[in-house]
């Protein structure tokens, strides 16, 4: 996989693209995946996965936004599934003013070569928001851009989202975050002192303080372990 940061991209194969914020990769995340590899299959297409970095909201808001998966989290859960490309590109000032139609002829059309682009039903893209489905099509069609909208993941009445996460973590709900993330919580660092502790990335969201039942990975072995944040 080839990992690309930045606004000055230059993509010189044919692609199809998935885009999302991807907090979390949680299996509404996965089923637009999926659906990514099987147009890019179905049409000779390369696979690029397309977020943003700062987060969107926490662009907007200027505020910390704590993330459900780091970016070295993130980099390596997508190395581990295989896509040809993965952009994290600049959401800045300038990009936040494009609107919907500069961003897919001027981004999509021209820096990364799209042929198709993968997004969840509800997208919402360019300036204000102004973008929605009916006008990627719309403009997909003159660009020779093949567009699938997919259905939200529902589990048990909820629609699977990071927000929704985000929630069940702060209640320690462990059991239904397995569920809905496809794996188990986890939380990557460097190990300092003695007694060792893990220091996170300072974005990584963490539960609530308290004592856990954890597994320690170290070395490629599984370790039963108590922990405290």
């Amino acid at each position: 996989m080839i990992h690309l940061t930045g606004q000055n991209i230059k993509i010189d194969r044919p692609t199809a693209v998935a885009i999302g914020k991807f907090d979390g990769v949680h299996r509404g995340h996965m089923a637009l995946l999926t659906e990514l590899k099987r147009v890019a299959k179905l049409r000779g297409l390369q696979t690029l996965v397309l977020t943003f970095s700062p987060h969107p909201i926490a662009f907007f808001r200027k505020t910390h936004l704590p993330l459900i998966l780091d970016p070295k989290e993130k980099l390596e859960l997508f190395e581990s599934l295989q896509f040809d490309y993965y952009l994290e590109y600049t959401f800045d000032d300038v990009f936040a003013q494009r609107t919907a139609e500069e961003f897919m002829r001027e981004i999509l059309c021209r820096q990364l070569q799209a042929r198709a682009m993968v997004v969840a039903e509800g997208y919402r893209f360019g300036r204000g928001g102004a973008g929605d489905v009916a006008l990627a099509e719309r403009v997909g069609a003159e660009l020779g851009i093949e567009v699938q909208a997919i259905g939200h993941v529902v589990h048990e009445g909820h629609k699977i989202s990071s927000d929704y996460l985000r929630g069940l973590i702060s209640e320690k709900n462990f059991a239904l975050t397995q569920a809905l993330l496809g794996r188990k919580f986890s939380i990557k660092g460097r190990a300092e002192g003695s007694p060792p502790a893990i220091i996170p990335h300072p974005d990584k969201l963490l539960p609530p303080d308290g004592i856990y039942n954890t597994t320690i990975c170290l070395d490629n072995k599984a370790h039963k372990s108590v922990a405290e944040i």
